[in-house]
């Protein structure tokens, strides 16, 4: 019976849950060496994204990436982060900077497939499809 990615994930999820880092890095060079046995390396990284995706879901995580065209300040960070706790019901948000000179101002928040556009030219293009209705 072929063991999916998404099962691998979930198993070593349950293995992790509650452990000490010591005993994860014991428990994720097990796991590493079953992946080799059953000639999954090659599933490693596809892996280690649905470990991710089911780690952030129970331990409510909600990751963000953030664009503007400068790097955040500390306060404006906090309020994006208190914003995103707010919407998605997170206990952690992780933020995920990145700087686009084409963002005239404001910022473009992604979570998940999600956008929010907060981008001055994203407001300016809402603004004009309000004015035309």
């Amino acid at each position: 019976m072929k063991v999916s990615n998404l099962q691998y994930a979930s198993a070593l999820y349950e293995s992790a849950k509650g452990k000490s880092q010591r005993e994860i890095d014991e428990i994720v060079a097990n796991f590493v060496k079953i992946l080799a046995k059953n000639n999954q390396i090659k599933s490693s990284e596809s892996i280690a994204g649905k470990f991710n995706e089911i780690w952030n879901k129970k331990e409510g995580i909600v990751e963000a990436e953030v664009v503007s065209r400068e790097k955040l300040n500390s306060g404006t960070k906090k309020e994006i982060e208190r914003y995103i706790e707010k919407k998605y019901k997170a206990e952690k948000v992780e933020i995920k900077e990145k700087i686009n000179p084409e963002v005239v101002g404001g910022a473009v928040i992604r979570v998940g497939d999600e956008v929010i556009d907060g981008s001055v030219s994203g407001q300016l293009k809402k603004l004009k499809s309000s004015l035309r209705k």
